[in-house]
């Protein structure tokens, strides 16, 4: 490249560096007067911004401090329970479930008092206190099956066998699902429902995968067995 070439190729490039840097002043002036103009609508999005943070970091807080209150009270009702204190535990677990119901801890503690009723032979008292939770969503089959416990309890045991497959409903995981479908079979055979019950058991059986497949099989053979035999 020649030197009047080359000069010009500066020239040009100063030139354009020039306009740039001009753009970018004017640009920079023009941010800074709209700063400027609105500086009153700034400040207040920015309190607006940090009540928001505050409001937040706060309510996080309370969370937290109920949700571990909450724990600290079932856990002394557990241990009352433990040690086989049921009126010391159920009056803990009532306190419990009407300060936090609709937390995690207030869900296990209705189960937990429906338990000790259960235990005790009161199974109307045990049903009257799930029928009155409030489940937590990961709850939600457990619930479901400690009903059908109590149904059972009274013997009614068709009543048992829809909340045993309610709660199959209500989880995804494979084994807890097969579990109570097996319990709704058990019911259904109790209620006299031979059908019903051969027809959650055959599932069963046919699935290789599910640790109720041995047993499945068993109940089929006692079936079919009743049934020749009349």
């Amino acid at each position: 490249m020649g030197f009047g070439n080359l000069f010009f190729s500066i020239m040009a490039m100063a030139k354009t560096e020039a306009a740039t840097g001009a753009a970018f002043d004017d640009r920079t002036e023009s941010a800074m007067d709209w700063v400027r103009s609105n500086g009153k609508y700034i400040a207040i999005a920015a309190v607006v911004v940090a009540v928001g943070a505050a409001g937040w970091f706060f309510v996080r807080q309370s969370q937290i401090t109920k949700a571990t209150a909450a724990e600290n009270q079932l856990n002394r009702a557990r241990q009352s329970y433990g040690q086989g204190n049921l009126p010391l535990a159920q009056t803990d677990l009532r306190q419990l479930i009407t300060r936090f119901k609709g937390t995690t801890a207030g869900s296990q503690a209705t189960m937990l008092l429906a338990q000790t009723y259960f235990e005790q032979g009161k199974a109307d008292s045990g049903l009257t206190v799930l029928n009155a939770g409030d489940p937590a969503r990961a709850d939600a089959a457990a619930f479901e099956a400690l009903k059908g416990a109590g149904l059972e309890q009274k013997k009614e045991y068709a009543q048992a066998a829809a909340r045993y497959q309610a709660a199959a409903a209500e989880t995804n995981v494979k084994v807890s699902k097969d579990r109570y479908m097996a319990d709704a079979a058990r019911a259904f055979t109790s209620a006299g429902n031979k059908a019903e019950a051969a027809k959650i058991w055959e599932t069963l059986a046919k699935d290789e995968a599910s640790a109720f497949s041995a047993e499945a099989r068993v109940r089929l053979g006692e079936l079919t067995a009743t049934a020749a035999t009349r």
